[in-house]
């Protein structure tokens, strides 16, 4: 059975089915059934089940669990002036315009007219006739018109009702997006404003190691003086101090970096991020113990799977037209006004004039066009079901990896915290040490030096455990509302 045998059976059958819905006024194509997918009941990652109460809703102000005004004030503003949410809103109205285009189809539509024409009719008669008749029927003559002039093509077998649907299904997606682009920006903002926190941090640690260096520098040059030591050692304790001097002007740079990045997300000019973060201030940490909502519920909530799974709808709707334009095009027409070849005459009541009348346009000579249509809307709507079922195993190893790396970052640095906490120690019983005479003042300053050291290593295992923290609640669905998503509130017909 070759393909040719099966398009054609396949043409009859589609034939025999607009048939039958010529008075009924069905539509033709699938009707769209969001696919059933099977998800795990809990993450591989955490071993707590998630939480019975955890519902789409539990962290939709995340930022808010930092606990640090800046922080919320900067995703704020960003929600408001962020210029990519605005070039969003803007595709947002495009969208809602294509969507009333779709829906008006399905109206009548007229037309408020006039016209004037002057014309001849050049009817050549046999042998060259020149009869009274002929020249009367020659002769140049106005043409006066004017009036409203209707159509309306009949929805018979839903094409155009397809579009609509698929417009719509289009639209959703483009709200979506706008609220899942909110998603990535709140996170984006925070990520940078903990990036900003660490480098101030950082530069701060920084002048202290650098300040430790040069008294030992110092102390090194008056040993040196009176012969206690060779100049190997200054050279060595010049060369620290040289090396930690870097390390001020590399952290602030970074520093400015992140604040000019940050600077972009608030839709701001640079050096507004500079003014509003200028006063230094620790890395914020989450108080609150994480409970990933379960599996379903993330897949739910994420709008990037709710993209999809728009998508995947509007492609199933333009299955639908597809189909439809096989079957024929009937509209309705009519007038109602003027007319009159004389233009004195042209306002009388016998002037008047209407018409009406039907249409029926069937591409039968088209179907090889219209066969290859069908097939590149089936072949859509199968990328888009493959596209919707790879969201899907994305989102869930999006969570999977997020909450790994949150746990295993967790864990380092709180064995970081606690050599921090051992090199406190040390450092108190060195500075103890050298105030009792026991050591010398540069034994107590190597250990304040080791102490500044790691405790610069447990500035970045801070910022980075706050990251993926954030990188958890983003994975998770979270700083949005959706019970208050505008995408499922507007309503389409």
């Amino acid at each position: 059975m070759n393909n040719s045998y099966l398009q054609s059976h396949t043409l009859l059958i589609a034939l025999c089915a607009g048939l039958g819905c010529l008075l009924s006024g069905c539509m033709l194509g699938p009707d769209y059934k969001q696919p059933n997918t099977v998800l795990p009941s809990d993450w591989h990652s955490v071993s707590a089940s998630p939480s019975a109460n955890s519902d789409a809703n539990s962290e939709a102000a995340w930022w808010r669990n930092f606990h640090d005004p800046v922080l919320e004030q900067l995703i704020e503003k960003a929600a408001i002036e962020n210029l990519d949410l605005k070039v969003a809103e803007t595709r947002i109205s495009q969208a809602r315009a294509q969507r009333a285009s779709a829906q008006a189809a399905l109206l009548p539509s007229g037309d408020l007219m006039a016209g004037a024409n002057r014309q001849a009719n050049q009817i050549g008669f046999p042998g060259g006739s020149s009869s009274p008749l002929s020249q009367i029927i020659k002769q140049p003559f106005n043409i006066f018109k004017t009036g409203f002039d209707a159509s309306w093509e009949l929805d018979l077998f839903g094409g155009h009702r397809r579009e609509a649907e698929a417009a719509g299904a289009d639209l959703e997606a483009s709200m979506l997006t706008r609220d899942d682009l909110l998603i990535s920006l709140r996170a984006e903002v925070a990520r940078t404003y903990l990036e900003i926190r660490q480098f101030q941090t950082q530069v701060q640690l920084a002048e202290h190691i650098l300040a430790a260096d040069q008294k030992t520098s110092d102390i090194m040059q008056q040993r040196f003086a009176v012969g206690d030591i060779a100049g190997l050692e200054v050279s060595r304790a010049t060369s620290q101090l040289e090396q930690d001097g870097g390390q001020t002007a590399y952290y602030g740079n970074l520093q400015a970096q992140a604040e000019y990045s940050l600077d972009l997300l608030l839709g701001a000019q640079p050096g507004a991020a500079q003014a509003l973060l200028k006063q230094a201030a620790a890395i914020p940490r989450s108080g609150n113990e994480l409970i990933p909502a379960a599996p379903a519920t993330v897949i739910a909530q994420r709008p990037d799977i709710r993209i999809a799974e728009r998508r995947l709808a509007a492609a199933t709707a333009q299955q639908g037209a597809a189909i439809a334009k096989f079957f024929p095009d009937i509209s309705l027409t009519g007038f109602i006004g003027l007319f009159n070849t004389n233009a004195a005459n042209f306002i009388n009541a016998g002037s008047k004039s209407w018409s009406m009348g039907a249409n029926v346009l069937w591409p039968i000579l088209s179907y090889g066009s219209l066969a290859a249509n069908l097939d590149a809307a089936d072949a859509k709507q199968q990328e888009a079901l493959n596209s919707y079922q790879k969201a899907i195993l994305g989102a869930l190893s999006d969570v999977e990896r997020s909450l790994t790396a949150y746990q295993t970052q967790e864990l380092s640095l709180q064995a970081l915290e606690r050599a921090v906490a051992a090199e406190q120690d040390s450092c108190n019983i060195a500075q103890e040490r050298y105030a009792a005479g026991v050591t010398s003042y540069l034994e107590a300053l190597d250990a304040e030096r080791k102490l500044l050291a790691l405790q610069n290593q447990l500035a970045s295992a801070k910022a980075l455990n706050a990251q993926n923290l954030v990188a958890v609640y983003k994975s998770l669905g979270g700083g949005w509302n959706v019970t208050v998503a505008s995408a499922s509130q507007e309503k389409l017909p």
